[in-house]
Formats: C-alpha cells, sequence, structure tokens
C-alpha cells in the first residue's frame, strides 16, 4: 500500500476517531496483554499489568483467543463501565491489536432510526385502516350488486390520480403523528369529491389516490364525473390550505390526472377482502398525466375533454411527451 502523506492521516485521525475516546491494547497470541494506551478509562478499563489475561479486563472477549478469523468488529458493546464501544480486533505482526472507539453516538442514532421505524410501521397501520374504511369488502360487494362480476370485463371508464405534492418531504422532518393527522386531512378532501360523485377508490397509494368513474350505473358520463370530482378536490385542498394556514399548520398541495376508454375491471380477492382491479391504457395514461401535473393543475386526455360539454372552456390544450409512443400526447390543462 503507497505511502499515506502525515497531514492526510491526522485529518482522517479528527474526522473519525479523535472525537470518540480511542483506546487499545496489544495482545499476544495467547490472549495476555503487552501493550496498552489512550482513554481506557472511558471503557472501565484500569490498573492494567503486563501479562494480564484480557478476560480480567474486558469480560466480553473471554474465549475469542487466539483468533479463528484475521479481523472481528463488534459493534456498539456494553463496557463494564457501562458506555457504549465498538470494539475492533485485527491482528498484526505483533499479536493482536484491540481497538476501543466510543459508540455512544452511534447507539443514540440507531436508536432514533428504530423509533423512526417504530413511528412508520404505527403510521403504515394507521393508513391501512384508513384504506380499510373506503376499500373494504362492501364496496366490492355492491359493485358485484351492480353487475360487476369477479372475471375480467371491459368497460368504459375515466380514471383520477391524485397526488399530494410535497409529502414524502414532509414526512422525513416531522413526526409520524404529525405526518398522519396531514395525511388523512388531505386524503379526506381527496377521496369525498370522489365519493360524492359517484366514483369508486381503487387505491390509496401512500399520498396518491387512484378512483375509477363509471362502474356504478349513472345518467352523468364518467368523464364528466371525473372532472367534477377533480375540481372539488381542488377546491377542497384550497379550503383545507387556508384553514391550516390561519392555524399556522404545514400546507401541501395536489396534482391531477384523468384518462378515458375501455379497460379490464374486475373483482379479486377471498370472501372477506374482495377489492377493485383496473387494468388498461386508460389507468396508465391517468398516472402519467397525474406524474407530469403540476401543483393544483388538472391534466385530461382528450377523450375525457370530448365528453365533459359546459366545461370545456376551463381547460387549455397541453402537448406532452410519453415514452413509448410516437409524437406528441395532446392534453388539456385546467389550473
Amino acid at each position: 500500500m503507497p505511502d499515506i502523506a502525515p497531514p492526510i492521516l491526522e485529518y482522517v485521525y479528527d474526522l473519525t476517531i479523535k472525537d470518540r475516546s480511542p483506546a487499545f491494547l496489544l495482545l499476544k497470541q495467547d490472549g495476555r496483554i503487552q501493550e496498552w494506551g489512550g482513554k481506557l478509562e472511558t471503557y472501565g478499563i484500569r490498573s492494567i499489568k503486563e501479562g494480564d489475561p484480557i478476560e480480567e479486563h474486558v469480560l466480553i472477549l473471554d474465549g475469542f483467543f487466539p483468533l479463528d478469523e484475521e479481523r472481528v468488529h463488534l459493534p456498539c458493546v456494553e463496557t463494564e463501565a457501562g458506555v457504549s464501544a465498538d470494539i475492533h480486533i485485527f491482528q498484526g505482526e505483533k499479536g493482536y491489536w484491540i481497538l476501543f472507539l466510543d459508540a455512544t453516538m452511534e447507539e443514540a442514532r440507531q436508536s432514533v432510526l428504530q423509533q423512526r421505524m417504530n413511528e412508520l410501521c404505527l403510521l403504515r397501520d394507521k393508513q391501512t385502516k384508513l384504506m380499510d374504511q373506503y376499500l373494504g369488502k362492501e364496496v366490492a360487494e355492491k359493485l358485484v350488486r351492480t353487475g360487476l362480476q369477479e372475471a375480467e370485463e371491459s368497460k368504459y371508464v375515466s380514471v383520477l390520480f391524485a397526488d399530494i405534492r410535497g409529502f414524502t418531504a414532509y414526512s422525513e422532518q416531522k413526526s409520524s403523528v404529525d405526518v398522519f393527522k396531514l395525511l388523512n386531512a388531505y386524503l379526506s378532501a381527496i377521496i369525498q369529491p370522489v365519493l360524492d360523485e359517484g366514483g369508486s377508490v381503487d387505491k390509496i397509494i401512500g399520498e396518491a389516490v387512484m378512483a375509477i368513474f363509471g362502474i356504478s350505473p349513472s345518467n352523468v358520463s364518467p368523464s364528466l364525473q371525473a372532472v367534477k370530482a377533480a375540481f372539488r378536490i381542488i377546491e377542497n385542498v384550497q379550503s383545507l390550505q387556508k384553514a391550516r394556514q390561519t392555524e399556522g399548520q404545514d400546507t401541501l398541495e395536489v396534482g391531477i390526472g384523468i384518462a378515458s376508454g375501455q379497460v379490464f375491471l374486475g373483482i379479486m380477492g377471498s370472501r372477506n377482502r374482495r377489492t377493485l382491479s383496473a387494468i388498461g391504457h386508460s389507468v396508465n395514461l391517468a398516472s402519467f398525466l397525474e406524474s407530469q401535473s403540476r401543483s393544483n393543475e388538472i391534466l385530461i386526455d382528450k377523450n375525457t375533454f370530448l365528453k365533459i360539454e359546459g366545461l370545456q372552456d376551463r381547460f387549455t390544450r397541453a402537448t406532452l411527451k410519453l415514452r413509448g409512443v410516437e409524437g406528441p400526447l395532446q392534453a388539456f390543462s385546467c389550473e
């Protein structure tokens, strides 16, 4: 290995070791101490004499020597002094080196991460309950009663995707309680208009909602139902933003994509958990339009635009490029 300039070694030492109370022991092949140094007292190691067996000072290392491996790392070991330490053991020309580094900060970081994971698991469980509220078996049973069978069938529908913008960044900075409260508020603002306009919530994917219009019988076209629901979603979100701003709370925005066409629909699942499933180009197109929409923008495809008489003047033409499709994609935008 090429020589490393002393300034580099000093920099690496200051960066990685200096503030971690480094200490070391050098052992003979039989596990007896021959040299020592550093801040051993931090780890409760005192009154060392040459030739002492290592287990007299570090009980956890009893029976380790001779080593079966060239190096061993014992992370976050609690020493007799009650201090968490990273213990590195490796073989050198003079014997076995044991390096002690204070791991108190690392243990605290791991504890915070574990707590965060626990909070996220709790959030996931709460979100699952929220999904069950809207996607339970009763919804699927109702759809079966209206004529949709468990086997797939083709049907003309409008698919709506709505996504809460900036939610991922927000969730990384806030507690799970704050995250769930905000998510619940925004999902309610999105889902209620869908249900009110005759749509069915197909999926809740994190901070995104997928809804389908045209499954239940109606005198209104699926496209008109979906666009009306989208307008109400935007209105709900804006009202929610004003209310939260008044209370000094965080606010987010939403983007919406809608596409209409033939899709394959079916009921999937067991008797106790039956859910709606939709497959087709319009599903993918609606998802793409949502991904391209700006905050508080509604993007719709041409099929949807042609079916919303009386609302067309609220939209302007937009040209998008969809991967795998030749030529520009014609869409219509409302902001």
